[in-house]
């Protein structure tokens, strides 16, 4: 069985953090390990963290960032931090509020095999499934995704799910750089993936999985402001990943 490392990017989530949860996870599922990051909480999430690493040392590692410095670098800092603590054969990352489960998580990685090296969750409404989300978020959301559908040129319905899982060998070179946006890191990845593996090969080695289940957590910690400036960001992604490669 491979062995599956999931980090989780964490800003004062004293209240939100389902730790049951992650406890009933680690219990159940040998293969699987968290990497939490402390991105800079003000509040006692590092402490619900470090009691969580007390239950359970060897399959938990904390990272602790002093100072606030947003989603983006907090996964760059957790993937990174994974692959000097073991060797993993994959490596993904989940929101801390576990919008989609850990179950849902194992699933999608499920869809990996020689050939499909990256895999990510995608929230598509559809009778049968389980898609709960507030209204305006899902239509910001489907702006955006078609935005940035149309900039990367790919047939993607959900680019910002929260729910990635990447092989070893891709993720070392997708974490290589720093992001240089933080909420729009979703793109970059793709972009990042597109021009590692070719855009002609990225429906052969890349899979979207539409979710059985998803729940729409607290209010967003994204300004409504910012979705404003989403276009403005997509097309600056764009040229900089154009420019170097």
């Amino acid at each position: 069985m491979k062995t599956n490392c999931v980090v989780v990017p964490c800003y004062n989530e004293e209240f939100r953090l389902p730790v049951k949860e992650f406890e009933k996870s680690l219990a159940e599922e040998n293969n699987l390990s968290f990497c939490f990051v402390n991105d800079g909480s003000s509040d006692q999430t590092l402490k619900i963290l470090n009691e969580l690493y007390q239950k359970f040392p060897d399959r938990v590692l904390v990272v602790d960032k002093k100072q606030n410095a947003g989603k983006a670098a907090a996964i760059f800092t957790g993937i990174n931090e994974a692959f000097t603590w073991k060797n993993f054969d994959i490596l993904g990352y989940l929101d801390a509020d576990l919008a989609t489960s850990v179950e849902e998580y194992s699933r999608i990685c499920s869809y990996m095999n020689e050939n499909i090296i990256f895999v990510f969750g995608s929230r598509v409404r559809r009778i049968g499934s389980q898609i709960k989300r507030k209204l305006h978020r899902h239509l910001i959301g489907r702006i955006f995704a078609t935005l940035s559908s149309t900039m990367l040129d790919l047939p993607v319905y959900d680019t910002q799910c929260g729910a990635k899982a990447f092989s070893q060998e891709i993720a070392k070179k997708i974490f290589a750089d720093p992001f240089i946006s933080n909420w729009s890191f979703d793109i970059e990845i793709f972009f990042k993936f597109m021009n590692i593996v070719g855009k002609e090969n990225v429906e052969k080695r890349a899979k979207e999985i539409p979710l059985e289940a998803w729940r729409d957590v607290g209010d967003s910690k994204v300004k409504f402001s910012y979705s404003l400036k989403l276009p403005f960001e997509l097309l600056r992604i764009k040229k900089y990943y154009k420019k170097k490669y």
